[in-house]
Order: C-alpha cells, then structure tokens, then sequence
C-alpha cells in the first residue's frame, strides 16, 4: 500500500520541480501546468500547496536563501586565517553554490523578478542584503589590524563585491556554463584587492 505523502513533502517536491524547470528555462517555465506533470499530480494539487504561481516562485528563493546563507556563514565563522583569507573562501562558496545551482541565475535575471513580482523582488533583495552584510562583517573586521585599508568604505566595498559576483554569474551564464566560475572569480578579485589593502597590493 502506498503511503500518501505529507503536506511539507508535496511541497517540497513542487518547490524541487520548479527549480528543474526554471533551469531548464526561467521562471517562465516553471507554469503549474509543466510542475505538476513533472511531480505527477494535478494541476489542482498544486494549486492546494500554493495558490498561485507566485507563491511557488517565493518558496524556490526560500529554498535557495536556506541554501546558500548557512554554508556562506558556516565558512566565514570557520575559515582560519586573515579576513582575507576567510573572504576569499566566502567567494568561492558563493560561486560554486552558483555553479551547482543553476536555477539561480536564471531566477536572478528573469522579468518575472525585475518588473512583474515586487514580493519577489523584495524577498531576492534581502537575501543579497544578507550576503552583503556578511562581507561588510568580514571587511570590518579586517580593518581594524588590517590587511584593509582603515579609511575603506565598507558598504560600497561590499557592494562592489557583490556586484563581482553577480557580472561573473552573469557571464558565466551567457557563456553557456563554460566559464571557469572560481577561478576567473578569483582572477577578477584579485584586481579589486588593489583597492582594497591597505599596502595596495595584492596578498594571497
């Protein structure tokens, strides 16, 4: 006898099947109709979980943020080392989240997100704004006994690596997924450090 599956496993299912499809083609893809063939349900069941097609699009960032944020500070609070050290170990994080994530991306860049859903677009923000604030903290603390610079402006400097993360993603993507992610991402922030360190040089 098969047992019927719960609530939060039908959910979840829902949720797993819009990333394959926003993968496969961005959110536009991802219509209730394509989820609940690839589930195999119907088009009511899912309609039961999540009235409407913005709900399961809020759920995908919910289950991307509790993806990305407990390893991004799981591995700035462990990385030993200089705030240097541990910043370069969130970036390459990030981007092989990003790498092994695809459907992120193309959530990221899709209209869905920049001009049709502001719920979206609001819960997208704040994760970014979480991510920044985890940069500003290790900047910050890099600051004090170096190797920043002191008078570094931190939130535009978290910006701005933020802003690195997300031009890479985006050529990586139009690239077909053959850009080398980490390493380019390393390469290019290596260049930003010039701005960075207090000696104006790069450091390892």
């Amino acid at each position: 006898m098969r047992m019927r599956k719960s609530a939060e496993e039908r959910r979840a299912e829902i949720v797993t099947a819009a990333l394959v499809l926003i993968d496969r083609g961005g959110p536009s893809a991802a219509t209730t109709t394509a989820i609940a063939q690839l589930v195999g349900v119907s088009q009511a069941a899912v309609f039961r979980h999540f009235p409407k097609k913005e709900e399961i699009l809020l759920a995908v960032v919910e289950r991307l943020a509790d993806h990305v944020m407990p390893r991004l500070g799981k591995i700035a609070a462990e990385t030993a080392g200089s705030p240097l050290e541990r910043l370069r170990a969130v970036l390459d994080v990030q981007l092989a989240i990003v790498r092994d994530t695809p459907a992120m991306p193309a959530l990221l860049f899709s209209r869905e997100l920049h001009n049709e859903n502001a719920r979206l677009r609001s819960a997208v923000y704040g994760h970014i704004g979480r991510i920044h604030d985890l940069l500003a903290e290790i900047l910050r603390a890099g600051t004090a006994n170096g190797p920043f610079r002191a008078d570094l402006d931190i939130d535009r400097a978290a910006f701005m690596i933020v802003g690195l993360l997300q031009g890479l993603v985006v050529r990586w993507s139009l690239s077909g997924r053959r850009l080398a992610l980490l390493e380019e991402g390393q390469r290019m922030f290596d260049m930003l450090l010039d701005g960075l360190l207090a000696n104006g040089k790069t450091a390892s």
